[in-house]
């Protein structure tokens, strides 16, 4: 009896390719752990965005997790800053708008042992893109908690959470010729291959010319009838 081992051994490869695979997603999750302050945890704590090549049309969206671990009902808000100097990133800087990054909710309402999003908006205007290649921006979105006093009648923040947007912005600009610059270069050549066919056509003529009247000069014309003989 002959056993196909090699059918078995590329299924074995595979499942343990798989299995490989998994883990080292796993391991990717969960190296972020939520990031937890006074009953409430927000996920991811830190979040780099590498913008696609020559950037993009569309607005770029991410989503903050925020989960309530306190017994009773928040509100939470989250809000764009700028992180102190001394806590930027080394290789990055502010961010040239704080406007280009937006949360599209200003309070989100969070039951009890529940989890909401914020959703989080990155929009370069197509004026500023062509000024911001190769650039690290570090931008800084602050989830609050907000309490209502209703004995008060105030509101104010209770706690409050960090996530590190790391932006990195496309590598180089993709070269692009303006499509009226293809026309212009392709009249050039014409222009100048009939110009160079003339030059040679003119050269070729004043050529047969100067032989012509060097001939006559010299006596050397030749006489037609005298040719035929």
């Amino acid at each position: 009896m002959i056993f196909n081992t090699g059918g078995w051994a590329v299924r074995i490869i595979r499942t343990l390719f798989f299995i490989f695979l998994f883990l080292l997603v796993s391991l990717n999750i969960f190296s972020f752990p939520p990031v937890s302050s006074g009953g409430i945890s927000i996920w991811p704590g830190k979040l780099t965005i590498t913008m696609p090549d020559g950037y993009t049309d569309e607005e770029i969206q991410y989503e903050i997790e925020v989960s309530n671990n306190n017994a009773y009902d928040i509100n939470v808000t989250g809000e764009i800053e700028n992180p102190s100097l001394h806590h930027l990133k080394e290789n990055y800087t502010f961010i040239p708008d704080l406007s280009w990054v937006q949360i599209t909710s200003d309070i989100v309402h969070i039951p009890t042992n529940e989890s909401r999003f914020l959703e989080v908006i990155i929009n370069i205007p197509d004026s500023q893109k062509s000024l911001h290649y190769n650039e690290r921006w570090e931008v800084w979105i602050a989830v609050s908690e907000l309490i209502d006093q209703s004995t008060d009648a105030e509101t104010f923040i209770q706690t409050e959470l960090v996530v590190k947007f790391f932006i990195i912005t496309p590598y180089a600009e993709k070269s692009q010729i303006p499509q009226f610059l293809y026309f212009i270069v392709i009249f050039l050549i014409g222009i100048t291959t009939v110009y160079i066919l003339y030059i040679k056509k003119r050269s070729r003529g004043i050529s047969i010319n100067k032989n012509s009247v060097f001939y006559l000069k010299n006596g050397k014309g030749v006489n037609k009838s005298n040719r035929r003989k």
